[in-house]
């Protein structure tokens, strides 16, 4: 008897999305995460536009993963032209994307991940029991908020950070305000870990996952020129096409990706699993603490490691705004830039994962060609193997419980869908 077990409209994350698996007696016949949103044309849009507005363009890809997508587009259109800016700049820039790490994950951990392992469909509902966890989140998210809207100019697609260096730079006061406020929050990014090292997450799901994410160098962090692989191997982010060997499929308008084959997974797990000697601090303290249970064979460990995210990222913004304050804050202007004919590639950690920006230029500076690749759209094949995975586990149980699994892994992933359908040409 076939049997069609359906999450008809993916809940709690951003963007619609669909999952569909099918059973013909004890046997998993199928499964599809359905992208259905409609394709987005971004790539197409900045077809000979001059660099000055693409970042202004691609930025509002999302709303959530603004400053990424803007630094992603920064740093390919400066690596096209080798353009190298100041390190007043590049502590701005550190600063501009540990505060966005902060407010999607304060959002995502508390909000949308939390409801499911506390027994609840929504964090509304989870508010009079939980006040606390919500008030920690909202106050956490403003925090991260703080930051975008002081360096990039409003909550939402800021435009202050430009090719070259920043418009404007903050002022000590605003800086001052946002330590002040990361220091009052750190214990809220700390709960985050707490909860999720003691809730029991489920191994359904559990098999093995290829991992990829940037080197961020020295320190942890979200910005880097090369991506390690759970194989030992280091690449260039210029050679994104052969680690992501993206194909389209016929049920989901966002592209999916495979390595080697095989699909792999992008996010907060892997770059803390394989950046892990580069954790300072508290957090470096969290994950030794929570070591064992920061498997990459469970991808619902993903909310785990967002935590220890948080509790990073808080710690780094406070040591970023004091380099700034102990260094001067500078009124430098933009560097010079000269456009010319060729091709950058640029790569930044999104909350979800990696974030590729590719971008072609003829000789006056202006888009010839160019290709983004976001986080879900890597995930996607990952996430279809983990429901299928999950699936044959508890295909005998009800239908309600197989739903709930799907759902709790998709939200484990924290999928941004809109970011993930982009421009689809068919010939």
């Amino acid at each position: 008897m076939k049997r069609i077990v359906e999450v008809e409209e993916l809940t709690r994350v951003e963007g619609h999305g669909r999952i569909e698996v099918t059973i013909e007696g004890t046997e998993v016949k199928e499964v599809k995460m359905n992208i259905f949103e409609g394709p987005r044309f971004f790539e197409a849009f900045i077809e000979s536009v001059h660099y000055e507005k693409v970042p202004d363009i691609m930025r509002r890809i999302c709303a959530i993963c603004t400053a990424s997508h803007s630094l992603a587009s920064i740093r390919t259109i400066e690596k096209a032209f080798g353009v190298d800016v100041t390190e007043q700049t590049k502590v701005l820039r550190d600063l501009l994307i540990h505060g966005e790490i902060i407010e999607s994950h304060a959002l995502h951990v508390f909000m949308l991940a939390l409801p499911d392992y506390l027994g609840f469909p929504d964090a509304i509902s989870m508010a009079s029991k939980y006040p606390k966890e919500v008030k920690a989140a909202l106050q956490l998210k403003h925090a991260g908020n703080m930051v975008h809207n002081v360096l990039s100019g409003r909550e939402v697609h800021g435009m202050n950070e430009r090719v070259g260096g920043f418009s404007t730079i903050p002022s000590e006061k605003s800086l001052g305000e946002i330590k002040r406020a990361m220091a009052l929050n750190k214990a809220a990014a700390e709960l985050a870990v707490d909860l999720f090292s003691k809730v029991e997450i489920p191994k359904y799901a559990e098999s093995e996952n290829a991992l990829m994410a940037l080197d961020p160098g020295e320190k942890f962090g979200f910005i880097g020129d090369y991506v390690l692989v759970s194989d030992g191997t280091r690449h260039p982010v210029e050679d994104y096409l052969e680690l992501t060997n993206e194909r389209t499929v016929k049920h989901s308008h966002a592209k999916f990706s495979s390595y080697k084959g095989s699909s792999f997974m992008v996010g907060a797990l892997p770059r803390v699993l394989l950046n892990r000697d580069k954790l300072e601090g508290t957090a470096a303290w969290l994950y030794e603490k929570h070591e064992g249970l920061l498997t990459s064979s469970n991808t619902l460990m993903n909310n785990l490691a967002q935590a220890i995210e948080l509790v990073h990222s808080v710690d780094r913004c406070i040591e970023d705004i004091d380099i700034l304050l102990s260094n001067g804050l500078k009124d430098e202007g933009l560097v010079e830039v000269t456009p010319r004919e060729g091709r950058g590639v640029g790569a930044v950690e999104a909350p979800r994962g990696i974030l590729y920006h590719d971008y072609t230029f003829d000789e006056e500076g202006c888009i010839l060609k160019a290709n983004v690749i976001t986080p879900t759209a890597q995930n996607a094949a990952n996430m279809e193997k983990d429901y299928r995975v999950a699936a044959k586990r508890l295909v005998r149980e009800p239908d309600e419980k197989i739903v709930n699994a799907l759902e709790m892994i998709a939200r484990a992933y924290d999928p941004c869908i809109s970011c993930s359908v982009h421009l689809t040409r068919i010939r």
